[in-house]
């Protein structure tokens, strides 16, 4: 059974503005796709990227860029999150790989344009109902000048 998620690129954006105001301005976002979940296990506790969504991020030359991955957070669906659910985000990108629950989940995009993949895993203590699923992976970006 299939089950999709979007990151809206209103919400990505809107997460920015709120957390460096000037990131707008620099770095620029496009190209955006969603991907696509799939329950995992006979149980369905468990649902997990089978295609990453897509972001194309343009950092300009002379401008130092942190990104950070964030735990995925719920949109919308049949049944929320229930206490116990394990959310984890992930990026990727060339050979770096980011994951939200650990230490590595911060790195520096290079100078120019970057197309990112992003998934996510969610497992909940008890099974999900049946039904299409959204859910956000935020981004958080940092930049400085050189």
């Amino acid at each position: 059974m299939l089950y999709r998620f979007a990151i809206a690129s209103g919400l990505l954006l809107a997460s920015f503005i709120n957390f460096i105001p000037t990131a707008l301005a620099e770095v620029k976002f496009s190209n955006l796709s969603p991907g696509v979940l799939e329950a995992k296990g006979v149980d369905l506790k468990v649902l997990e990227s089978v295609v990453p969504a897509n972001i194309n991020v343009n950092v300009p030359s002379g401008t130092t860029a942190q990104i950070t991955v964030l735990p995925p957070s719920f949109a919308s669906g049949p049944s929320r999150d229930p206490s116990g659910t394990k959310k984890v985000g992930f990026v990727e990108f060339g050979s770096n790989k980011l994951s939200s629950d650990g230490n590595n989940n911060t790195i520096t995009l290079p100078a120019e344009d970057t197309n990112l993949e992003v998934g996510l895993r969610v497992e909940r203590p008890v099974s999900f109902t049946p039904g299409t699923y959204n859910y956000f992976v935020n981004l958080s970006v940092t930049i400085t000048p050189q």
